[in-house]
């Protein structure tokens, strides 16, 4: 069998190198194409981006739970929990900012269609706060008002999801965001 398999390798290794002295008909093809990355300000740039995408997602567990019996706890448990939003918003719209300008001037509109409504949301969490604590007690008249603008803060946040879905990034920001650890999260 050994030998068998050696005379097999011999022909074969024969017939290869017999095919490539006869020349053949046509044009040649390229071979594989290797996409270079992205260059290194943009791949921070969309770690960055992705970073804060990274902590809203993460802080989206802020949870408003039912507030206690008492009228004085319920009232700093609702305070304590629009606070929590609010420095979550706090930190998002920094960080977004921070990332004006960006690199390649397109990307900056991306950043402006988020940031302008997660301030509007961050805005009407911080009167519903200001509502809560400015209240002398939990009536009826301020659980409305801070419901309304909790309402309206999150139908802004809503637009914002709606006004991304049609944001496009430059083809270079995708691969970039292929080398981007947090993009990989």
């Amino acid at each position: 069998m050994p030998v068998q398999r050696w005379v097999f390798a011999v022909l074969a290794l024969a017939l290869a190198t017999a095919g490539c002295s006869t020349p053949v008909a046509g044009k040649p093809v390229a071979g594989p194409v290797t996409v270079e990355g992205a260059a290194p300000e943009v791949v921070r740039w969309m770690n960055n981006f992705c970073g804060v995408a990274n902590y809203m997602v993460a802080s989206g567990g802020v949870k408003f739970d039912q507030p206690p019996a008492d009228p004085v706890a319920a009232k700093k448990a609702i305070s304590d929990a629009l606070g929590r939003v609010v420095d979550v918003l706090n930190v998002a719209v920094h960080d977004l900012e921070e990332l004006t300008p960006a690199p390649v001037t397109a990307a900056d509109a991306a950043v402006e269609v988020i940031v302008e409504p997660l301030s509007k949301a961050r805005d009407k969490f911080v009167s519903a706060k200001s509502t809560v604590d400015g209240a002398a007690e939990l009536t009826t008249d301020v659980f409305s008002a801070v419901m309304q603008n909790m309402t309206e803060a999150v139908s802004v946040m809503n637009e914002a999801v709606e006004k991304m879905s049609v944001v496009k990034l430059p083809d270079t920001f995708t691969t970039a965001a292929e080398q981007a650890e947090n993009c990989k999260k």
